[in-house]
C-alpha cells in the first residue's frame, strides 16, 4: 500500500506540474502573439495622420483575437490534480492507520480463542479462508466431534460461517477477518 501511495504521488505531482508548465506557455505564447500583432510598422503610420493611427489603433484592437477559456484548461485541470493529490495523500494516511488499527485489535481478538481454535484460523487462513470440515477434522490432536465443537464456537462468535456443500460443510472464514490477517 506504501509502495503504490509513493507511486501515486510522485504521477500525481509530475503530472500536475506538467500542466502547470503547459498552461503557462499557453498564457505566454497567446500574449506573445498579441504583443506581435499589435506592433506597429514604421513605414507604415510615418504618412499617417495622429487621427489615421488612432484609427489604425482601434480597428487592430477590434479585430485582435480575444483570450479563450480554453487556454485556462491546462490550468484548471492542474489545480483539480493537485487538490486531489493532497486529499489522496491525506486520505490514505487515515487509511492506513485504520488498517493498522484494526490488524491490532484482530489479533488481539485472536489471542481469547483456545490454541485449537487458532489452529483451525490458521488453517483456513493457508486455505485462502475456505476449507472443508473434514479437512479440519484431520488436524493433530482434533477429531470430529472436537472440530465440531470449536467450529459451532466460532461460528457463534462471528469468524466463520458454514456452507452447504450437499453432505459435505465448506468453513469459510469471516471475509473482514480474512482481509485483515491476510
Amino acid at each position: 500500500m506504501k509502495e503504490n501511495r509513493k507511486i501515486i504521488l510522485g504521477i500525481g505531482i509530475v503530472i500536475s506540474f506538467a500542466l502547470l508548465i503547459f498552461s503557462i506557455s499557453l498564457y505566454f505564447n497567446y500574449q506573445h502573439d498579441l504583443r506581435q500583432e499589435s506592433r506597429l510598422d514604421h513605414e507604415l503610420i510615418s504618412g499617417m495622420s495622429s487621427e489615421e493611427i488612432i484609427e489604425l489603433l482601434d480597428q487592430r484592437k477590434a479585430e485582435q483575437p480575444q483570450f479563450h477559456s480554453y487556454y485556462l484548461l491546462p490550468f484548471v485541470a492542474f489545480i483539480g490534480l493537485l487538490i486531489g493529490t493532497l486529499v489522496y495523500y491525506i486520505m490514505s494516511d487515515k487509511i492506513i492507520h485504520q488498517e493498522q488499527s484494526l490488524k491490532k485489535n484482530s489479533k488481539i481478538i485472536l489471542n481469547f480463542l483456545t490454541g485449537q481454535e487458532k489452529k483451525v484460523i490458521e488453517t483456513l487462513m493457508e486455505n485462502e479462508g475456505k476449507v472443508q470440515q473434514y479437512e479440519l477434522s484431520h488436524l493433530p490432536n482434533l477429531n470430529k466431534l472436537k472440530t465440531h465443537r470449536i467450529l459451532v464456537n466460532l461460528e457463534q462468535k462471528g469468524i466463520i460461517h458454514k456452507e452447504k456443500l450437499g453432505k459435505i460443510n465448506k468453513i469459510v472464514l469471516n471475509k473482514e477477518l480474512y482481509e485483515v490477517l491476510n
